[in-house]
């Protein structure tokens, strides 16, 4: 037979606090205006005005929740305390508990901490991008769910050993894989380019088999992490070709046109790259 916990009062909501107490499954009493209660969360306001005979009498209401998550609920509800630092290990509960008390104000907190912005590159992105993919998804954040999946499109694989403990959603998970495979196909067809050039002349004979392995190096990194960034990391490497090093060592084609060094050619496309990066990914209609 079991017995309930016993009864303490909370250090934050304090005895007395308000005329109204939530005990938390683990027997942990929180003490709060009730007008907290119905001015943040329709159901509450609800609960209230079905449930008390007396709008003077001092009253409770069991709650499934932990100690911890209503501890951290609670603060979006008092206007004198500021919101808990959001933890990853105690978030999830946190936003079912916003979903089930109808709590908008909690989702959007989650997602202003969560989001930064990169000044070099002016766009907005996310810390922790798969647990936020699968928390977005789960939650039917449409916008978190994009941004999240735009990190993940150019993130290294290791992003996607995020430990995280509920279940991304098959369908986004697809379409996840099907964007980072266009991706990657359009790098290769870059490369393929570059590649072409490379063909029809070039000065550095000697070091053309240097050159030729660096692609198949930069072709495996570009499979863990598809982005600009990955290109970058080898375009000093190619540079460092005497016949391709300066426009003055450039090949000469039959016709005596002049074709660009890898690296020139790479800095080319920059600017088109670096766009397709910052693009929002569309979700696939019915996907959440």
């Amino acid at each position: 037979m079991s017995s309930n916990p016993p009864r303490r009062h909370s250090e934050e909501f304090p005895e007395n606090y308000g005329d109204f107490q939530l005990v938390s499954s683990d027997g942990v009493v929180f003490s709060i205006p009730r007008i907290f209660l119905s001015h943040v969360s329709p159901v509450f306001r609800d609960m209230l005005e079905l449930g008390m005979e007396s709008p003077n009498e001092i009253a409770e209401l069991q709650l499934t929740e932990s100690s911890v998550t209503l501890d951290q609920l609670l603060r979006f509800f008092d206007p004198l305390k500021d919101p808990a630092p959001i933890d990853t290990k105690t978030v999830e509960p946190l936003l079912e508990s916003a979903r089930k008390y109808q709590i908008e104000h909690v989702f959007k907190y989650w997602e202003e901490q969560m989001v930064f912005r990169d000044e070099a590159k002016q766009i907005a992105k996310v810390y922790s991008p798969l647990s936020c993919l699968v928390l977005a998804c789960h939650f039917g954040r449409r916008e978190m769910t994009r941004l999240a999946l735009r990190e993940l499109l150019r993130a290294p694989s290791k992003e996607f050993q995020t430990p995280t403990r509920a279940i991304i959603d098959s369908g986004v998970l697809s379409h996840l894989l099907q964007l980072r495979q266009a991706r990657l196909k359009q790098m290769m067809e870059r490369i393929v380019e570059v590649q072409e050039y490379m063909k029809k002349g070039t000065r550095c004979g000697d070091n053309h088999l240097d050159v030729v392995h660096s692609f198949l190096g930069l072709i495996i990194q570009l499979m863990d992490e598809p982005s600009w960034g990955t290109l970058q990391q080898y375009i000093n490497s190619w540079s460092k070709c005497d016949g391709w090093r300066s426009s003055n060592h450039r090949g000469m084609l039959a016709s005596g046109k002049c074709i660009l060094s890898p690296t020139e050619l790479f800095e080319k496309w920059k600017p088109d790259i670096l766009a397709e990066e910052s693009e929002l990914p569309e979700l696939p209609s019915g996907l959440l």
